[in-house]
């Protein structure tokens, strides 16, 4: 009877030192599940190389699935989502694409709550409290410049600095659609300065492109001078012998890119795996080496010590900010691109 009792007593100890609580169990439970399901429905933003490069390794992890990619900018996919939900057709597993878009469909009551055991160590602002979305990775917009026009101490050294005659022209390029920073430096330095900063920024008479890759690359190419741009597609440029780099004013508006369940999805398990591996370590490493984002993970080291969120006055454009994105976005388009305020 004691060896029985001893023999009990081992194997409880053993037992003891395998389990490592619920995460484990869930894990177990959405494989099994998963295996059930097949497949999982992915509606993306990324491109299709980026595409194969995170689905190949999921599939390496889980042979048994299949990623079923549909992708589109923000914009398009919201649209999509919101039109098969009315019809009562959810087609979609995994959301992924910019935050404000995503932000709509929470609101719409179209995302689903998953609280990943991945994002136990991201901070609060990249997660939200009830689970319904996360941020896979960040946009730090900041002032870019072509490093053989404009040497380091000819730099602005804070935003309003762009208001110097020396900048006035087309010395300086933004992306015809920059609620998003408008808002952000709003919410930070309040109402009155943001629109007094904004009404003589137009003033001085900036180039107005559309979409910040082709205002690195025309940066890069000598176009101008300055530019706002994404800082990770500056890092990537610059290891690619480019002569473009940027400085870190203070605040650096960031927008996050998020990923969430479906709402009413017909593979939740295979899309709650999909949503792990995205936010885990190896996920968000095939996002920083392989297509130089700035993942959320904060576990992950910065791709370049500039980039190191410790040393940097980081505002993530939150929903406040989405919540008056279309007062922002039509100011500044009416500022900018419509017609000067006058003096």
């Amino acid at each position: 009877m004691k060896r029985i009792h001893a023999a009990a007593a081992v194997l409880a100890m053993i037992l003891a030192l395998l389990w490592t609580g619920p995460a484990r169990s869930q894990s177990r439970d959405l494989v099994e599940g998963a295996k059930k399901e097949g497949k999982v429905v992915f509606y993306t933003s990324l491109t299709l190389q980026e595409i194969e490069q995170v689905v190949f390794p999921f599939l390496k992890k889980y042979p048994f699935l299949k990623v079923d990619p549909f992708r589109g900018n923000s914009e398009q996919l919201l649209q999509k989502i919101a039109i098969e939900a009315r019809a009562g057709r959810p087609q979609h597993d995994v959301a992924q694409f910019d935050a404000f878009e995503e932000w709509q469909l929470q609101k719409l009551g179209l995302l689903e709550n998953y609280k990943s055991p991945e994002v136990k160590n991201y901070p609060a602002a990249y997660k939200d409290p009830d689970g319904a979305w996360t941020a896979m990775y960040l946009n730090y917009i900041v002032l870019g410049y072509n490093s053989k026009m404009v040497k380091e101490a000819e730099l602005p050294k804070k935003w309003e600095d762009l208001l110097q005659p020396r900048w006035k022209g087309a010395k300086f390029a933004m992306d015809r659609d920059e609620g998003v920073w408008y808002g952000g430096l709003s919410e930070y330095w309040g109402a009155e300065r943001a629109d007094k900063f904004m009404k003589a920024l137009a003033l001085q008479d900036p180039s107005m492109r559309k979409g910040h890759t082709l205002i690195a690359t025309l940066l890069s190419s000598g176009e101008f001078p300055l530019g706002l741009v994404y800082a990770h597609r500056i890092e990537e440029m610059k290891t690619k012998g480019a002569s473009v780099d940027w400085t870190p004013l203070d605040p650096i508006i960031v927008t996050p890119n998020l990923v969430a369940v479906g709402k009413g999805t017909a593979h939740p398990n295979a899309a709650k795996l999909l949503i792990d591996f995205l936010l885990s370590v190896e996920g968000q490493t095939i996002l920083q080496k392989q297509q130089y984002r700035t993942p959320a993970n904060p576990d992950l080291p910065p791709t370049s010590p500039k980039m190191d969120p410790k040393k940097l006055k980081l505002v993530v454009a939150d929903k406040r900010v989405a919540d008056q994105h279309e007062k922002f976005s039509k100011t500044f388009y009416q500022l900018f691109v419509e017609g000067k305020p006058q003096q």
